[in-house]
């Protein structure tokens, strides 16, 4: 599942550098990839962002960098991993993006530090196991299988010496990551703004159950569907729609500009607005 793309920064770590420019970074945008990738794999979409954001992607074990580490980590150790990270980093007003299991994963690290996510963009994210109208509880054993026949995974592929290939491994073990994540995120509360792009054809998170979100933030709410099935933002119209909401994210409110919505309500909008 995980496609082309490099990084220019090497070394073990939680997070990498995606990209140098000439200009010095006012804004940071903090990746998470879908299950089995590493950030690498969203250099090309994301490269057209100004020179002045950070492009700082989520490396988990077993990829990229981190390539000759054992796959398999916890939903505990990946959001103390990045903040530990982050933390070493210059303060810049920084936005979370992710896709798919990265939109877990983004909003389960937004919650552990409300103060370090400035917007919240989610493309390809199930909202809560209850979104999946599955036949039996996603938290029992049974419920870790159909996720992985979902996926069209042997659970198997758990095992490195039964895994066919070890990007079969690696992603067997981001599923039940995915699993971990996407149980923690039904009690999520968030106020910062938040952007949720579904694809029209997507079979893993269907664009139904995107607008979902708008439950777990009190602060802005903006949805859209776009054309495509689960990748649908390396698509070239639906990769420009994506782009631009999170260009929008990253853009400083006006100067005395106050909440946008009062405290408790939503904001949702309409479907296809973005953009």
């Amino acid at each position: 599942m995980s496609r082309g793309g490099r990084t220019d920064a090497v070394g073990p770590g939680w997070t990498v550098r995606m990209r140098r420019t000439d200009r010095p970074a006012t804004r940071r945008l903090l990746v998470f990839p879908h299950a089995g990738a590493g950030p690498g794999t969203y250099a090309r979409l994301l490269d057209g962002l100004p020179a002045d954001v950070e492009l700082l992607g989520v490396t988990l074990p077993g990829r990229e960098h981190r390539v000759a580490e054992p796959p398999g980590t916890t939903l505990a150790a990946t959001v103390s991993g990045v903040f530990g990270e982050l933390g070493r980093r210059e303060p810049l007003p920084t936005v979370f993006y992710g896709h798919s299991m990265g939109a877990l994963l983004a909003a389960a690290t937004a919650r552990a530090d409300p103060a370090r996510c400035r917007a919240l963009v989610i493309t390809a994210g199930v909202p809560a196991a209850e979104a999946l109208d599955l036949p039996v509880a996603l938290d029992s054993p049974e419920g870790l299988e159909l996720m992985f026949d979902r996926h069209r995974v042997p659970m198997r592929a758990l095992d490195p010496d039964l895994a066919r290939t070890p990007e079969e491994h690696r992603l067997a073990h981001d599923l039940v990551l995915a699993r971990e994540a996407l149980l923690a995120v039904g009690g999520l509360r968030l106020t910062c703004p938040v952007t949720a792009i579904g694809g029209r054809d997507d079979q893993l998170a269907p664009a139904a159950a995107v607008p979902g979100w708008r439950r777990y933030t009190t602060g802005p709410f903006r949805h859209a569907t776009v054309k495509g099935a689960h990748f649908f933002p390396f698509l070239p119209t639906s990769g420009r729609t994506v782009l631009a909401a999170i260009d929008e994210a990253l853009e400083p409110a006006p100067l005395g500009a106050g909440p946008a919505e009062p405290a408790g309500a939503a904001r949702t909008t309409p479907t296809g607005a973005i953009g």
